[in-house]
């Protein structure tokens, strides 16, 4: 089976972009062949580290690699926090492809442990996009409130990491979804592409299952998957800080042929000896009653609480 798949990063993702493609190939089925297609700029993308990923089609025979110059396309697309401008990439796909009726896109922070042709192979006739909820729960937060103020509900809301477009549906209408895009994306959305796919496709967006979209919040919230099909590290990366799941990463990035010994014990001491140092500070804070205080604070505060709503 073939598979049409979309990522996009750039130098400074080169590595974690191996390793996402590792595990997509170490993990794909005897009969699943993944064209994998890189939407990137040549001024953030360095030829020698398109080289580096272009080595992986020498050593997994299920993986195609063709890389798509878009040039300066959203150069002027609103950034923020650590969330650069080829998170904007995915939505020129329906523009970029036009020869293929349905595609996968996953974003490079994200490990695969599993074949994703029944994934590909879900049916969206009826809807422009598939992709997982952003919550599990229906907890009230700073960003629900958020998703409010757009006009969405964040109970329909997605993450988009990883994405199956219709891309026979989307064209029906590609000028229009053209002009959308390109005026949503100068917009100060938090989210940025995010928002914009979810305020696009409102109301024809198909859920998949949240095991292939599995983020950290997902677990705090209570929905406990111990090998999920598709993790997503969301916000802090495994390859900075030590994270939920960061091992599984690790063991990928051990098994690359990116792998290099220095780097990894190097990100070994530095980590933990934070670790360590944040624990001793949390132990002695303890010992100086720090905890009793907090507690004292919250039991006042909700005794005024209770005294404000008699």
């Amino acid at each position: 089976m073939n598979i049409h798949l979309v990522i996009s990063f750039n130098d400074s993702f080169t590595i974690p972009a191996g390793v996402c493609i590792t595990s997509l190939a170490v993990n794909a089925k005897p009969d699943s062949f993944y064209n994998i297609h890189i939407l990137f700029s040549r001024s953030r993308l360095s030829d020698s580290n398109q080289q580096k990923i272009r080595k992986l089609e020498s050593r997994y025979k299920n993986i195609s690699l063709t890389f798509i110059d878009v040039d300066d396309a959203f150069k002027n697309g609103f950034e923020i926090r650590n969330v650069t401008i080829e998170t904007y990439y995915r939505l020129l796909i329906p523009a970029v492809f036009t020869d293929i009726e349905k595609i996968l896109y996953l974003d490079v922070d994200t490990i695969i442990n599993t074949d994703l042709s029944n994934l590909f192979n879900t049916d969206i006739e009826n809807y422009h996009l598939a992709g997982a909820r952003e919550f599990f729960n229906t907890t009230e937060t700073s960003q629900s409130r958020y998703i409010k103020t757009l006009q969405l509900n964040p109970t329909e809301y997605i993450n988009a990491g990883i994405l199956l477009f219709n891309l026979k549906y989307i064209r029906k209408e590609l000028d229009s979804y053209n002009d959308k895009i390109h005026k949503l994306a100068t917009l100060n959305l938090t989210y940025q592409d995010q928002d914009i796919l979810n305020i696009i496709f409102k109301n024809s967006i198909l859920y998949i299952e949240h095991s292939y979209n599995y983020t950290f919040p997902k677990l705090l919230d209570g929905l406990h998957i111990t090998t999920p099909d598709v993790i997503h590290y969301i916000l802090e990366k495994p390859w900075d800080t030590p994270r939920p799941f960061g091992d599984i990463w690790w063991n990928y990035y051990k098994n690359s042929m990116f792998f290099d010994k220095k780097y990894y014990l190097k990100h070994q001491i530095k980590a933990f000896k934070n670790l360590d140092t944040h624990l001793k500070i949390g132990r002695l804070l303890y010992k100086l009653g720090f905890n009793r205080l907090i507690s004292f604070k919250r039991h006042i505060h909700f005794l005024f609480r209770k005294i404000r709503t008699k």
